[in-house]
């Protein structure tokens, strides 16, 4: 009988034992769960915040590339007026100097027929030119004057 107590005092205790271990690896196994679980949650975090980031990286990407092709539209525009504008200007530079080619030729057909008119009114080569002669002839007078 003493024997059957100790063997039973020995089953109680391994009975005991093994309860113990049975409730601590329950116990570990229960805060090892929620650790993976709260490392599941902070990954399932992580993937979110870094999914939104690329999102919103992606939709400033897309505003960039239209505001540069807007830019580039506006600078295309800008060249076309700048060189219509070139064209415009070289056409009236053009025009104006046309316009100031008449007027050279006017004016020199016109000087051209007051000296056909200034030779066949009495123009004589010896006397020289008309205007010339009435300077030496002042230029004389003022002499005269000027000794008297």
């Amino acid at each position: 009988m003493a024997s059957k107590r100790q063997l039973e005092g020995k089953v109680e205790e391994i009975n005991k034992s093994l309860d113990d271990k049975e409730e601590a690896t329950q116990y570990i196994t229960q805060a090892m769960t929620r650790q993976y679980e709260a490392m599941q949650e902070q990954l399932v975090d992580k993937i979110t915040q870094l999914e939104m980031t690329v999102q919103d990286l992606q939709d400033k990407l897309e505003e960039s590339e239209l505001e540069l092709e807007r830019k580039m539209r506006e600078k295309e525009a800008v060249i076309s007026s700048k060189n219509e504008e070139i064209a415009n200007m070289k056409n009236k530079m053009e025009d104006m100097a046309q316009e100031f080619g008449g007027m050279l030729k006017e004016t020199l057909d016109k000087m051209r027929e007051r000296i056909e008119l200034s030779n066949s009114g009495g123009f004589d080569a010896d006397s020289g030119v008309p205007i010339q002669r009435q300077m030496e002839e002042f230029n004389w007078s003022a002499q005269a004057e000027a000794k008297s």
